[in-house]
Protein backbone atom coordinates (compact mmCIF):
# COMPACT_ATOMS: atom_id res chain seq x y z
CA UNK A 1 0.00 0.00 0.00
CA UNK A 2 2.95 2.24 1.05
CA UNK A 3 4.18 1.95 -2.71
CA UNK A 4 0.79 2.33 -4.63
CA UNK A 5 0.34 5.40 -2.62
CA UNK A 6 4.12 7.30 -3.53
CA UNK A 7 3.31 6.52 -7.21
CA UNK A 8 0.09 8.15 -6.45
CA UNK A 9 1.83 11.29 -5.06
CA UNK A 10 4.52 11.11 -7.36
CA UNK A 11 2.63 11.14 -10.41
CA UNK A 12 0.76 14.51 -9.29
CA UNK A 13 4.17 16.10 -8.13
CA UNK A 14 5.49 19.20 -9.16
CA UNK A 15 9.46 19.07 -9.25
CA UNK A 16 10.97 22.03 -8.30
CA UNK A 17 14.23 22.71 -10.30
CA UNK A 18 16.71 25.66 -9.14
CA UNK A 19 19.33 25.48 -12.12
CA UNK A 20 18.67 26.90 -15.73
CA UNK A 21 20.42 25.94 -19.00
CA UNK A 22 21.13 28.86 -21.42
CA UNK A 23 22.05 26.32 -24.20
CA UNK A 24 18.35 24.64 -23.58
CA UNK A 25 15.98 27.18 -22.13
CA UNK A 26 15.23 25.26 -19.31
CA UNK A 27 15.98 24.36 -15.95
CA UNK A 28 18.64 20.95 -14.86
CA UNK A 29 18.92 19.00 -12.62
CA UNK A 30 22.34 18.58 -10.27
CA UNK A 31 23.44 16.47 -7.47
CA UNK A 32 22.52 19.30 -4.97
CA UNK A 33 21.42 19.80 -1.78
CA UNK A 34 17.72 21.72 -2.02
CA UNK A 35 17.24 22.57 1.61
CA UNK A 36 19.44 24.12 4.62
CA UNK A 37 19.42 20.53 7.12
CA UNK A 38 21.01 18.98 3.81
CA UNK A 39 24.37 18.31 3.93
CA UNK A 40 27.40 16.34 2.48
CA UNK A 41 25.27 14.50 -0.34
CA UNK A 42 27.62 12.27 -2.70
CA UNK A 43 26.70 9.76 -5.00
CA UNK A 44 29.35 7.03 -6.40
CA UNK A 45 30.04 3.88 -7.78
CA UNK A 46 32.10 2.52 -5.45
CA UNK A 47 33.09 -0.80 -6.95
CA UNK A 48 35.37 0.92 -9.73
CA UNK A 49 37.90 4.02 -9.51
CA UNK A 50 37.50 6.57 -10.45
CA UNK A 51 34.22 6.66 -8.23
CA UNK A 52 31.64 8.07 -10.44
CA UNK A 53 28.25 7.56 -10.64
CA UNK A 54 27.98 5.28 -13.54
CA UNK A 55 27.16 1.86 -14.08
CA UNK A 56 26.64 -0.76 -17.50
CA UNK A 57 22.82 -1.42 -17.86
CA UNK A 58 22.55 -5.24 -16.53
CA UNK A 59 25.44 -5.77 -14.49
CA UNK A 60 25.20 -5.91 -10.42
CA UNK A 61 26.82 -2.74 -10.19
CA UNK A 62 24.70 0.55 -8.87
CA UNK A 63 25.11 3.44 -7.28
CA UNK A 64 25.32 4.69 -3.70
CA UNK A 65 23.30 8.09 -2.22
CA UNK A 66 24.44 9.42 1.10
CA UNK A 67 24.11 12.33 2.60
CA UNK A 68 23.10 13.89 6.25
CA UNK A 69 20.48 15.60 7.55
CA UNK A 70 20.61 18.15 10.41
CA UNK A 71 17.39 17.99 11.49
CA UNK A 72 17.26 17.79 15.00
CA UNK A 73 14.46 15.00 14.54
CA UNK A 74 14.52 11.92 12.40
CA UNK A 75 12.25 12.42 9.32
CA UNK A 76 11.35 10.19 7.09
CA UNK A 77 11.85 10.59 3.51
CA UNK A 78 11.00 8.98 0.16
CA UNK A 79 12.43 8.85 -3.34
CA UNK A 80 11.76 9.04 -7.18
CA UNK A 81 13.84 7.92 -10.19
CA UNK A 82 13.79 9.76 -12.99
CA UNK A 83 14.79 9.70 -16.66
CA UNK A 84 16.77 12.36 -18.42
CA UNK A 85 17.96 13.56 -21.85
CA UNK A 86 22.07 14.69 -22.41
CA UNK A 87 21.18 18.09 -20.96
CA UNK A 88 20.07 16.62 -17.65
CA UNK A 89 16.24 17.74 -18.07
CA UNK A 90 13.35 15.05 -17.72
CA UNK A 91 12.74 14.09 -20.84
CA UNK A 92 9.13 13.09 -20.70
CA UNK A 93 9.39 9.43 -20.82
CA UNK A 94 6.55 7.27 -18.93
CA UNK A 95 8.19 5.40 -15.61
CA UNK A 96 7.05 2.28 -17.42
CA UNK A 97 9.58 3.04 -20.31
CA UNK A 98 13.05 3.08 -17.95
CA UNK A 99 12.46 1.47 -14.65
CA UNK A 100 11.15 -2.53 -13.80
CA UNK A 101 9.62 -1.95 -10.55
CA UNK A 102 8.99 0.68 -8.78
CA UNK A 103 10.22 4.43 -9.67
CA UNK A 104 9.74 5.30 -5.98
CA UNK A 105 10.04 4.00 -2.49
CA UNK A 106 11.00 5.38 0.98
CA UNK A 107 14.63 5.16 2.21
CA UNK A 108 14.55 2.82 5.16
CA UNK A 109 18.47 2.68 5.67
CA UNK A 110 19.47 6.00 7.90
CA UNK A 111 21.41 6.35 11.43
CA UNK A 112 21.73 8.45 14.06
CA UNK A 113 25.14 9.99 14.30
CA UNK A 114 27.71 9.33 17.10
CA UNK A 115 29.79 11.63 19.82
CA UNK A 116 28.98 14.96 17.61
CA UNK A 117 28.40 17.80 18.77
CA UNK A 118 26.46 18.32 15.65
CA UNK A 119 23.52 15.77 15.99
CA UNK A 120 22.67 14.65 12.21
CA UNK A 121 20.63 11.38 10.70
CA UNK A 122 22.81 9.75 8.22
CA UNK A 123 20.90 8.20 5.18
CA UNK A 124 22.08 6.31 2.16
CA UNK A 125 20.18 4.60 -0.89
CA UNK A 126 21.68 1.82 -2.95
CA UNK A 127 20.12 1.97 -6.62
CA UNK A 128 19.35 -0.49 -8.26
CA UNK A 129 17.83 -2.26 -5.59
CA UNK A 130 15.27 -4.69 -4.77
CA UNK A 131 11.97 -2.47 -5.64
CA UNK A 132 13.78 -1.11 -9.12
CA UNK A 133 15.70 -1.94 -12.03
CA UNK A 134 16.87 0.14 -14.45
CA UNK A 135 15.42 -0.64 -18.21
CA UNK A 136 17.33 1.97 -20.80
CA UNK A 137 20.31 3.71 -20.43
CA UNK A 138 21.11 7.56 -20.17
CA UNK A 139 21.32 9.83 -17.82
CA UNK A 140 19.13 9.69 -14.55
CA UNK A 141 18.21 11.38 -11.22
CA UNK A 142 17.18 10.09 -7.85
CA UNK A 143 15.16 13.34 -6.59
CA UNK A 144 14.22 12.94 -2.26
CA UNK A 145 11.28 14.26 -0.27
CA UNK A 146 10.06 14.60 2.95
CA UNK A 147 7.52 12.35 3.42
CA UNK A 148 4.86 15.42 4.68
CA UNK A 149 5.76 17.25 1.17
CA UNK A 150 5.91 15.83 -1.92
CA UNK A 151 6.06 18.93 -4.07
CA UNK A 152 9.49 20.32 -3.15
CA UNK A 153 12.50 18.00 -2.64
CA UNK A 154 15.00 18.14 -0.47
CA UNK A 155 17.46 17.05 -2.65
CA UNK A 156 18.26 16.12 -6.55
CA UNK A 157 21.43 13.46 -7.10
CA UNK A 158 22.59 12.27 -10.90
CA UNK A 159 23.94 9.19 -12.03
CA UNK A 160 24.36 7.77 -15.52
CA UNK A 161 23.35 4.42 -16.80
CA UNK A 162 25.75 3.20 -19.78
CA UNK A 163 25.50 0.36 -22.60
CA UNK A 164 28.37 0.32 -24.47
CA UNK A 165 27.96 0.07 -28.06
CA UNK A 166 31.04 2.35 -29.27
CA UNK A 167 34.56 1.92 -28.55
CA UNK A 168 36.39 5.62 -27.36
CA UNK A 169 39.89 6.48 -27.64
CA UNK A 170 40.70 9.74 -26.14
CA UNK A 171 43.79 11.77 -24.39
CA UNK A 172 44.63 15.38 -23.46
CA UNK A 173 47.64 16.98 -24.62
CA UNK A 174 49.66 20.36 -23.92
CA UNK A 175 50.01 21.48 -27.34
CA UNK A 176 46.87 23.01 -28.08
CA UNK A 177 45.65 25.27 -31.22
CA UNK A 178 46.02 28.55 -28.45
CA UNK A 179 49.68 27.94 -27.29
CA UNK A 180 51.99 24.91 -26.97
CA UNK A 181 53.15 23.70 -23.12
CA UNK A 182 52.25 27.00 -21.76
CA UNK A 183 48.69 27.17 -20.02
CA UNK A 184 46.10 24.99 -21.69
CA UNK A 185 45.32 21.39 -22.12
CA UNK A 186 43.08 19.49 -25.55
CA UNK A 187 40.76 16.75 -25.58
CA UNK A 188 41.02 14.82 -28.46
CA UNK A 189 38.45 12.05 -29.06
CA UNK A 190 37.63 8.85 -31.32
CA UNK A 191 34.52 6.88 -31.31
CA UNK A 192 34.55 3.79 -33.46
CA UNK A 193 31.47 1.82 -33.55
CA UNK A 194 32.59 -1.58 -35.98
CA UNK A 195 28.79 -3.80 -34.89
CA UNK A 196 27.43 -0.52 -34.15
CA UNK A 197 24.98 1.35 -36.50
CA UNK A 198 24.96 4.85 -36.80
CA UNK A 199 23.87 6.29 -39.22
CA UNK A 200 24.21 9.86 -39.12
CA UNK A 201 26.68 10.75 -36.59
CA UNK A 202 26.59 14.74 -37.00
CA UNK A 203 22.89 14.68 -36.30
CA UNK A 204 22.46 11.81 -34.02
CA UNK A 205 25.45 11.42 -31.41
CA UNK A 206 26.36 14.13 -28.74
CA UNK A 207 29.81 14.01 -27.01
CA UNK A 208 30.14 15.62 -23.69
CA UNK A 209 33.02 16.22 -21.98
CA UNK A 210 34.02 17.29 -18.19
CA UNK A 211 37.36 18.32 -16.54
CA UNK A 212 37.63 17.57 -13.20
CA UNK A 213 33.60 17.15 -12.71
CA UNK A 214 33.06 20.58 -12.98
CA UNK A 215 29.88 21.65 -14.88
CA UNK A 216 30.37 25.58 -15.22
CA UNK A 217 33.15 24.81 -17.87
CA UNK A 218 31.33 21.81 -19.32
CA UNK A 219 31.51 21.10 -22.82
CA UNK A 220 29.11 19.47 -25.76
CA UNK A 221 30.10 19.07 -29.29
CA UNK A 222 27.61 17.68 -31.61
CA UNK A 223 29.51 17.92 -34.81
CA UNK A 224 33.13 15.67 -35.63
CA UNK A 225 35.86 17.04 -37.01
CA UNK A 226 36.12 14.64 -39.42
CA UNK A 227 34.82 11.09 -40.56
CA UNK A 228 36.83 7.71 -40.93
CA UNK A 229 34.67 4.79 -42.08
CA UNK A 230 32.77 3.38 -39.35
CA UNK A 231 34.35 6.09 -37.11
CA UNK A 232 34.70 9.46 -36.19
CA UNK A 233 36.96 12.35 -34.58
CA UNK A 234 36.70 15.31 -32.41
CA UNK A 235 40.31 16.37 -32.82
CA UNK A 236 41.68 20.30 -33.51
CA UNK A 237 38.28 21.20 -31.92
CA UNK A 238 38.39 24.85 -30.55
CA UNK A 239 35.83 23.94 -28.26
CA UNK A 240 37.87 20.99 -26.79
CA UNK A 241 40.51 23.56 -25.18
CA UNK A 242 40.67 23.71 -21.40
CA UNK A 243 42.47 26.13 -19.27
CA UNK A 244 45.38 23.81 -17.50
CA UNK A 245 44.96 25.58 -14.05
CA UNK A 246 46.70 24.00 -11.31
CA UNK A 247 46.55 21.05 -9.11
CA UNK A 248 43.63 20.94 -6.17
CA UNK A 249 44.39 22.33 -2.80
CA UNK A 250 44.75 19.66 -0.38
CA UNK A 251 43.10 20.21 3.27
CA UNK A 252 42.76 17.28 5.96
CA UNK A 253 40.29 17.92 8.82
CA UNK A 254 39.84 14.10 9.92
CA UNK A 255 41.76 14.76 13.68
CA UNK A 256 41.47 17.80 15.76
CA UNK A 257 44.40 17.15 17.89
CA UNK A 258 47.00 15.99 15.07
CA UNK A 259 46.56 19.17 12.34
CA UNK A 260 47.59 19.17 8.80
CA UNK A 261 49.93 21.79 7.48
CA UNK A 262 47.09 24.13 6.29
CA UNK A 263 45.61 24.13 9.79
CA UNK A 264 46.40 26.50 12.01
CA UNK A 265 44.22 26.13 14.84
CA UNK A 266 41.33 23.41 15.22
CA UNK A 267 38.94 24.70 18.24
CA UNK A 268 35.52 23.76 19.98
CA UNK A 269 33.29 27.29 20.69
CA UNK A 270 29.92 26.01 22.07
CA UNK A 271 28.17 24.88 20.13
CA UNK A 272 30.57 24.11 16.52
CA UNK A 273 33.95 23.93 16.21
CA UNK A 274 35.66 25.96 14.34
CA UNK A 275 39.06 25.28 12.02
CA UNK A 276 41.45 28.26 11.42
CA UNK A 277 43.45 27.71 8.43
CA UNK A 278 46.85 29.44 7.79
CA UNK A 279 46.26 32.25 4.98
CA UNK A 280 46.39 30.73 1.45
CA UNK A 281 49.04 32.02 -1.49
CA UNK A 282 48.48 33.07 -4.91
CA UNK A 283 49.66 29.94 -6.77
CA UNK A 284 49.57 31.80 -9.91
CA UNK A 285 52.67 33.92 -8.89
CA UNK A 286 54.75 30.30 -8.00
CA UNK A 287 56.15 27.71 -10.20
CA UNK A 288 54.18 24.93 -10.83
CA UNK A 289 54.82 22.12 -7.81
CA UNK A 290 53.41 18.28 -9.01
CA UNK A 291 51.50 16.24 -5.78
CA UNK A 292 48.90 14.10 -5.99
CA UNK A 293 45.16 15.19 -5.44
CA UNK A 294 41.81 13.70 -5.93
CA UNK A 295 40.19 16.12 -8.50
CA UNK A 296 38.33 17.96 -6.31
CA UNK A 297 36.68 15.00 -4.54
CA UNK A 298 35.75 15.16 -0.50
CA UNK A 299 36.22 12.25 1.43
CA UNK A 300 34.67 12.05 4.82
CA UNK A 301 37.34 10.76 7.46
CA UNK A 302 37.64 10.53 11.18
CA UNK A 303 40.75 9.41 12.11
CA UNK A 304 40.47 6.17 14.94
CA UNK A 305 36.83 5.67 13.84
CA UNK A 306 36.14 3.00 11.59
CA UNK A 307 32.51 4.80 10.58
CA UNK A 308 32.86 8.11 9.84
CA UNK A 309 29.98 8.43 7.86
CA UNK A 310 28.11 9.07 11.29
CA UNK A 311 31.21 9.60 13.50
CA UNK A 312 32.76 12.53 12.03
CA UNK A 313 31.40 15.52 13.36
CA UNK A 314 30.93 19.15 11.29
CA UNK A 315 33.13 22.18 11.60
CA UNK A 316 33.17 25.77 10.70
CA UNK A 317 35.83 26.25 8.40
CA UNK A 318 37.76 29.57 7.95
CA UNK A 319 39.56 30.89 4.99
CA UNK A 320 41.42 33.34 3.83
CA UNK A 321 43.20 34.78 0.64
CA UNK A 322 45.86 38.03 1.67
CA UNK A 323 45.96 40.37 -1.56
CA UNK A 324 45.75 44.06 -1.43
CA UNK A 325 43.33 45.01 -3.18
CA UNK A 326 39.73 43.34 -4.25
CA UNK A 327 38.60 42.52 -7.93
CA UNK A 328 35.96 45.04 -8.99
CA UNK A 329 35.19 43.32 -12.26
CA UNK A 330 34.30 39.94 -10.63
CA UNK A 331 34.16 37.18 -7.68
CA UNK A 332 36.25 34.61 -6.00
CA UNK A 333 34.92 31.19 -5.18
CA UNK A 334 35.44 27.90 -3.11
CA UNK A 335 34.96 25.15 -5.68
CA UNK A 336 34.87 21.75 -4.38
CA UNK A 337 32.39 18.68 -3.80
CA UNK A 338 32.32 19.65 -0.58
CA UNK A 339 30.76 23.22 -2.03
CA UNK A 340 28.89 21.62 -4.98
CA UNK A 341 30.85 22.39 -7.97
CA UNK A 342 28.64 25.66 -7.66
CA UNK A 343 28.87 29.09 -7.37
CA UNK A 344 26.76 30.28 -4.38
CA UNK A 345 26.44 33.37 -1.59
CA UNK A 346 27.38 30.10 0.44
CA UNK A 347 31.24 29.73 -0.93
CA UNK A 348 31.84 32.75 -2.39
CA UNK A 349 35.18 34.76 -1.08
CA UNK A 350 34.32 38.65 0.72
CA UNK A 351 37.00 41.18 1.03
CA UNK A 352 37.86 42.30 4.17
CA UNK A 353 39.05 46.05 3.50
CA UNK A 354 40.58 46.18 6.94
CA UNK A 355 42.65 43.15 7.17
CA UNK A 356 43.29 42.93 2.96
CA UNK A 357 42.55 40.07 2.17
CA UNK A 358 39.31 37.96 0.99
CA UNK A 359 37.86 35.54 3.82
CA UNK A 360 35.58 32.88 3.18
CA UNK A 361 33.31 30.27 5.65
CA UNK A 362 32.21 26.35 4.91
CA UNK A 363 30.10 24.26 7.48
CA UNK A 364 32.19 20.92 6.56
CA UNK A 365 31.49 17.85 7.59
CA UNK A 366 35.34 16.22 9.09
CA UNK A 367 37.37 14.51 6.47
CA UNK A 368 39.70 15.16 3.43
CA UNK A 369 38.83 17.85 0.84
CA UNK A 370 40.51 18.97 -2.51
CA UNK A 371 39.86 22.26 -3.53
CA UNK A 372 40.41 25.64 -5.91
CA UNK A 373 39.90 28.75 -5.84
CA UNK A 374 38.41 30.12 -8.59
CA UNK A 375 37.79 33.65 -10.43
CA UNK A 376 34.57 34.12 -12.00
CA UNK A 377 33.67 37.65 -14.10
CA UNK A 378 30.91 39.50 -13.89
CA UNK A 379 28.04 38.53 -15.70
CA UNK A 380 29.53 35.36 -16.62
CA UNK A 381 29.01 31.94 -14.72
CA UNK A 382 32.55 30.01 -16.01
CA UNK A 383 35.03 29.75 -13.29
CA UNK A 384 39.03 30.93 -14.26
CA UNK A 385 41.93 29.43 -12.38
CA UNK A 386 44.32 31.40 -14.00
CA UNK A 387 43.95 34.59 -11.57
CA UNK A 388 44.51 32.60 -7.60
CA UNK A 389 45.50 28.96 -8.80
CA UNK A 390 47.61 29.69 -12.37
CA UNK A 391 47.67 27.62 -15.37
CA UNK A 392 50.27 25.16 -15.96
CA UNK A 393 49.90 22.69 -18.74
CA UNK A 394 51.59 19.90 -16.16
CA UNK A 395 48.52 19.94 -13.98
CA UNK A 396 47.17 16.04 -13.84
CA UNK A 397 43.88 17.19 -14.52
CA UNK A 398 40.68 14.33 -15.08
CA UNK A 399 38.98 14.22 -18.40
CA UNK A 400 35.72 12.11 -18.52
CA UNK A 401 34.02 12.01 -22.17
CA UNK A 402 30.45 10.82 -22.39
CA UNK A 403 28.76 9.62 -25.80
CA UNK A 404 25.19 9.98 -26.42
CA UNK A 405 23.07 8.63 -29.21
CA UNK A 406 19.62 9.90 -29.92
CA UNK A 407 18.56 8.32 -33.47
CA UNK A 408 15.56 9.79 -35.61
CA UNK A 409 12.42 8.56 -33.85
CA UNK A 410 14.01 7.91 -30.83
CA UNK A 411 12.28 9.15 -27.50
CA UNK A 412 15.31 9.59 -25.35
CA UNK A 413 19.36 10.06 -25.40
CA UNK A 414 21.06 6.77 -25.21
CA UNK A 415 24.12 6.72 -23.28
CA UNK A 416 26.56 4.21 -25.39
CA UNK A 417 29.88 4.76 -24.53
CA UNK A 418 32.44 6.69 -21.90
CA UNK A 419 36.24 7.56 -21.15
CA UNK A 420 37.77 8.59 -18.42
CA UNK A 421 40.93 9.09 -17.60
CA UNK A 422 44.06 11.85 -16.59
CA UNK A 423 46.27 14.30 -18.34
CA UNK A 424 49.96 12.95 -17.18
Amino acid sequence: MKKLTLIILFATAALQLFAFDSRTNGPVFRTESLSKNIHSVQIENYARRPYYPLFELGSDEGVLLKFDDLSPDVTTYTYRIMHCNAHWQQDGLSESQYISGFTGGYLENYEMSRNTFQPYYHYELAFPNEDAQPTISGNYVIAVYASDNQDTPVLTARFMVVESHVEMKCGATSKTDIDAERTHQQVDINISYPQFNISQPSTDLKVVVWQNRRLDNMVEIDTPSFYEGRSVNYKLNHNLIFEAGNEFRTLDISSKYVLDKDVYRFEYFKPYYHVTLFPSEFRSRKQYESWQTANGRFIPNLQGSDYPDIEADYAFVHFTLPTDEPWLDGKVYILSEGTEYKFTDANQMHYNYETQEYEGLLFLKMGGYNYQYLYVPNGTSVGHTAPVEGDFWQTGNEYAVFAYYHPFGSLYDMLVGYWIGYFK
